[in-house]
């Protein structure tokens, strides 16, 4: 990994924060640790997914339009905008809250949703973004059902669990 990880934001099973680690030793250790997700929808109804780099933690999947963990000091909204900056070059958004302090295998997390223009340039950063695409969400779980090899464990599980309240929210 040629990428540099912060000290991550670690927490008991009721989300309270107990600490920092550095992120190898976290998940070396099988700590719960906080994540900031972000669905960036179009005007059109499409989600942005994103391709992870070759050069981050699973690599070459396919994941929400910008996510990470809450660094030391961090809060999950801080971590929201902080992610959608770095990896989509999407600053100056306002973002929508659309569930806190939610669990998932490895993570407490708080996903948060935006709508941009259609005609948006996404200035996405290929140290840790390969590629983007729109996807119809119709088609999106008909792609993660068929083919869920292609998408992060933790993205198949946020929209499993939140596809329907993204969408209406």
């Amino acid at each position: 990994m040629e990428k540099k990880y912060n000290k991550v934001t670690v927490v008991d099973e009721d989300d309270n924060v107990i600490g920092a680690e550095k992120l190898f030793d976290a998940i070396d250790k099988g700590m719960i640790r906080r994540a900031s997700r972000i669905f960036v929808f179009n005007e059109s109804g499409q989600l942005l997914v994103q391709k992870r780099s070759d050069k981050v933690l699973k690599p070459l999947l396919l994941d929400q339009s910008a996510a990470g963990h809450v660094d030391e000091g961090e809060t999950y909204e801080q971590a929201a905008y902080r992610e959608l900056e770095e990896e989509l070059g999407l600053g100056g958004r306002t973002l929508t809250l659309v569930e806190s302090s939610f669990r998932t295998t490895n993570f407490f997390n708080t996903l948060y949703k935006v709508t941009i223009p259609d005609e948006t340039e996404i200035n996405f950063d290929i140290e840790e973004v390969k590629s983007v695409c729109w996807y119809d969400v119709d088609e999106l779980t008909v792609d993660l059902e068929k083919s869920p090899e292609k998408f992060t464990p933790e993205f198949k599980e946020v929209w499993t669990l939140l596809k329907d309240k993204s969408i209406s929210t």
